[in-house]
Parts: C-alpha cells; sequence; structure tokens
C-alpha cells in the first residue's frame, strides 16, 4: 500500500502566487462588469434619452430604468403592395390661362421692313406654370411675320417666328415654377416625393409618378453643376475649410452605403456637398483639389474636420511642400469626456476636464461676439487659451499614468483620443482665423440627417450626385436668407443657353422678381 501524498507539497503556486492570482481575477471580472454597465447605461441613453451634451450642474449619471411602453398588440398588418403602376400621361386642371405674344427681335428693331400674318399662322408654346396654391396654363404666341415686298409667289421670304422660350425639359409643357416646386419639397423641406405626388394632385397635375420628378430633379441638377463647380473654386480661395461626411444609404452602390461629404468655407459658412460611394482618402483627393480634379493643385489652407484616420492617411501620401495644415475638432473630444461624465466610472474627473474645455470655448465665445479683430484673438488665446490647452493635456498624462487607479473603458478611450491628436488639437492657437471645432460642417450635415430620416436611402450611386447638387444650392439659398423655392425658378429659367461664369447667378446675387434677390428663409 503506497503511502498518502502530501498535499501541499504538490500545488503547483505558493499561498501567496494564489491569493494574488485572485486578486487579479476579481479585478478583471469587477472591470469586466464595469465596462458592460457602461456599454449598458450608453445603449439606454441612445435608445430612450436626450442627445444633447449639456451638462448642467450636478448631473452625472441618468438612469433610464423605466423604458417606453410596448406598442399595443393587434396593430394593423402592412398593406399589400400595390401592382406596377402602368405608364400614365400627366394632366392638368389650371385655374386660369395667360396668354403672352412674343414677336421676333429683328422685327421688333426695324418694323417698316415686316408685316404681321394672320394670328392662326402663329406658332403657340404652352407651360404649366406653378403659383402658390393653384396652376396657370402659360400659352407663348409666337407671331409670324414676313418681310414686306412683292419678289413672286415662289420666291416670298419664308415667315420668321421669335425662338421659343428655353427650357430644361426639352418637348415638355413643365415649367421650371413645377420642378422648383418639387426640388424645394424635397430638398428644403424634406417631403418624400409620394406626399409630394398628392400635393400636386391637389394642385390640378395628375399622373405625375416618382420617377417623372426624379427626372425632372435630374435635369435641373445637370444645368446646376457648373454652379457648385463655381462655388467650389471660391471656397478653395479661402484661409480655412471644413469637412465632415454622413453615411446615405444607397440600395444599387456597390456597398449598402454611400457616403454624403460636406465642405463649408470658415471665412462667409458656404457650404458644398459630394457624394461619393467610398469613405476614402479617395475622395479627398478629389474634394480638396482645384477644380475637383485629381491633378489639380491642393488647397493650400487649413482643413478641420473630426479625428477620421482618412484625413491623417490623405495628407501622409502628399508630398510635405503640398501638406495642407489640419486642425481637429475639440467638440468631438468634450463629446467623449460628457459621455464619460455619464457613464464612466470617474464622473467626477470627466467633469473636471468638462470644465477646462468650457473655459476655452468661453473665451471663443466672448471673441466672437464682440467681433475682435485678429490681433486681438492672438493674443487672447497666447495668453489665456494656450495656458488652458497645456493644463488639459498635462491632467490627461497624469492620469493615463495613474496605476492606482488607472482609467477604464469609456474613460481610457476618450484620453487615448485627445492625446493621439495632440499636434492637430493646437493648430487654432497660432492662426486667428482658424476655429475651435468643426461644428460649421456639423451644422451642414444636420439638414441631411433630417431629409435621411424622411426618405430612408437613395436610389442610385447617380441620384446621390445629383442630390448633392440641389442641396448644395438649396442650403446656398438658406444661408443667405433667400427663398429656395423663388430663386430656383428664376435660375433654372436662364441656365438653358446661358453663357457666363455662373457666379451672378448664385443665391443673393441674382435678382429675383419684384426687384429683389432675398426673401423669407422657408425653413
Amino acid at each position: 500500500m503506497s503511502a498518502p501524498v502530501n498535499q501541499q507539497a504538490e500545488l503547483p503556486f505558493s499561498r501567496e502566487e494564489k491569493e494574488q492570482m485572485q486578486a487579479d481575477t476579481i479585478r478583471h471580472l469587477e472591470a469586466e462588469i464595469a465596462r458592460q454597465k457602461e456599454e449598458i447605461a450608453y445603449l439606454r441613453r441612445q435608445l430612450y434619452g436626450e442627445k444633447s451634451e449639456y451638462l448642467e450642474d450636478g448631473e452625472i449619471n441618468i438612469e433610464l430604468d423605466a423604458p417606453p411602453p410596448a406598442s399595443a398588440e393587434g396593430a394593423a398588418p402592412s398593406p399589400t403592395p400595390a401592382p406596377p403602376a402602368r405608364k400614365r400621361r400627366l394632366r392638368v386642371r389650371y385655374r386660369k390661362v395667360v396668354e403672352e405674344i412674343i414677336i421676333p427681335e429683328e422685327v421688333q428693331q426695324h418694323p417698316e421692313d415686316y408685316a404681321l400674318l394672320p394670328k392662326e399662322c402663329a406658332k403657340v408654346s404652352q407651360r404649366v406654370v406653378y403659383h402658390p396654391g393653384y396652376m396657370v396654363l402659360h400659352r407663348c404666341i409666337r407671331l409670324a411675320c414676313v418681310k414686306k415686298g412683292k419678289r413672286g409667289k415662289d420666291k416670298q421670304d419664308a415667315p420668321i417666328y421669335a425662338a421659343a422660350p428655353a427650357t430644361i425639359l426639352p418637348g415638355s409643357h413643365i415649367d421650371a415654377s413645377v420642378v422648383a416646386h418639387v426640388i424645394h419639397g424635397k430638398f428644403n423641406l424634406h417631403l418624400p416625393l409620394y406626399r409630394q405626388i398628392k400635393e400636386l394632385e391637389r394642385l390640378g397635375l395628375e399622373g405625375a409618378s416618382e420617377g417623372v420628378l426624379c427626372n425632372w430633379m435630374r435635369a435641373a441638377a445637370n444645368k446646376l453643376k457648373p454652379m457648385r463647380e463655381a462655388m467650389h473654386g471660391l471656397m478653395l480661395d479661402g484661409e480655412v475649410l471644413h469637412v465632415d461626411e454622413t453615411p446615405i444609404r444607397c440600395l444599387k452602390a456597390p456597398i449598402t452605403n454611400g457616403t454624403m461629404w460636406a465642405m463649408s468655407g470658415g471665412d462667409d459658412g458656404m457650404s458644398l456637398y459630394y457624394w461619393s460611394t467610398s469613405r476614402g482618402k479617395s475622395v479627398l483627393n478629389t474634394l480638396l483639389r482645384e477644380g475637383m480634379d485629381e491633378q489639380g493643385a491642393v488647397y493650400g489652407g487649413t482643413v478641420v474636420s473630426d479625428g477620421y484616420e482618412g484625413y491623417t492617411s490623405w495628407r501622409r501620401d502628399l508630398p510635405e511642400a503640398e501638406r495642407p495644415a489640419w486642425q481637429a475638432c475639440w467638440a468631438h473630444v468634450r463629446r467623449k469626456f460628457v459621455e464619460g461624465a455619464r457613464n464612466s466610472s470617474d464622473p467626477a474627473w470627466c467633469r473636471k476636464v468638462v470644465d477646462i474645455i468650457r473655459s476655452l470655448y468661453h473665451i471663443e465665445r466672448e471673441l466672437r461676439e464682440s467681433k475682435a479683430p485678429p490681433e486681438e484673438i492672438a493674443a487672447r488665446r497666447a495668453s489665456e487659451s494656450r495656458e488652458l490647452v497645456g493644463q488639459f493635456f498635462r491632467t490627461l498624462e497624469e492620469r493615463a499614468k495613474d496605476t492606482a487607479n488607472p482609467p477604464l473603458n469609456n474613460l481610457r478611450k476618450a484620453i487615448t483620443y485627445a492625446l493621439g491628436r495632440r499636434a492637430q488639437l493646437v493648430s487654432w492657437l497660432d492662426n486667428p482665423a482658424v476655429p475651435i471645432d468643426n461644428n460649421a460642417a456639423e451644422r451642414a450635415i444636420r439638414p441631411l440627417t433630417v431629409g435621411r430620416k424622411n426618405s430612408l436611402f437613395i436610389g442610385s450611386p447617380d441620384a446621390g450626385e445629383y442630390s448633392a447638387i440641389l442641396y448644395t444650392m438649396v442650403g446656398e439659398c438658406r444661408r443667405v436668407n433667400v427663398d429656395s423655392e423663388a430663386w430656383l425658378t428664376e435660375v433654372l429659367r436662364r441656365l438653358p443657353g446661358y453663357q457666363g461664369d455662373y457666379l451672378d447667378l448664385l443665391p443673393g446675387i441674382l435678382p429675383l422678381p419684384g426687384g429683389s434677390a432675398a426673401g423669407e428663409v422657408q425653413m
């Protein structure tokens, strides 16, 4: 019979080592539990909480234990899909008819040399014109004229007529005012097309389909595209450019989501949109070059953006002499610490960091409200803001090195995000023209998010490009306080056959009927 085995002698670890392993396991499990609690709190807030980043005094954590009540049972089933619609013709119920008689220009200059033929010989061009609340049939009567003098029946000159009014829809009776009304509803009021079809039927235009309305907007976008290119040239002349992007679902794209890029000028706030199925640096290589051409000159000012790595990669691929300056966004940094003040393991410390950033914004707000000159902006940033920025990064570095109470989960991510972009977060201290954040581009993105909620997706990449052009022009009307519907009506009537640099047609410059270029903002 073998001797009993000494259990204490066969232990691979000492008692102290075993207790240390148990303590490490407990700390690991506690950290994992804290991470999951933070994640649950974040998801609850995303689902049921407010999206504001404002922290009131004393508000650290927000508990939302009670989810909203579930929807009632027995909801109506989804309607049966309707069969494919037959091809229909447009039918118009108009309230009144307006006639306009046009005589050829050469006849007006030398009326003694021409004779008017009877009205029955005239040519008639008809347009359906939108007026607020109803449709009007506009008849353009182009009188026939012949030169005076008899030279024989066979040698008599053929009648001459004035040119028919130009239109962006060749072969159609639809006037630019109807197209402008649809664009205004879609890109300014964010109305889905099926609702606009119902509204057009109420106004008297029946038989329109979503495909027809898309064709109208595509024709308008093709005419307006040179104006967006002219705006792009103006923006590249500025000292600061804000850039941001947002995903929008595209049904027929190689990937599920396309990307709408927004570029906003730092001087006057002019914004431009650009559509792509890519979110990569190749888009920046087009958007931030002269003429939107990959071979064009690179923008030479300061680019303000969020911390997306695509900007870093794009600048790294450029020759060092061509790289524009880059300013990262402090609002994104603040946002992560605000979230930490609500969900992290150390909310009091996060609030301390947020207070430092709040002081920076307080200085910027005072300078903006007082309309301080560049010299005063540079002086206050050097004497006050630079010290606060140094204090901010020292605070983060001390916490990152704290081994007794190391930052966990969301707090660690916020600190890593800020410290990893330190060089890009201080560019604004040396240039009075550069702002502290990228809020200008975020404001430009906001209308797109509203439209994305109402329309859900873009049908094809081509439709994304047309949408970018129309969003650009409607957004410019909003910026300069011009009625987008009135401006679109006027400019779409002028663009067919137009030859010029397109800058004189921009909102706020092009005079509108009534002797004014300005109007009431629609939204």
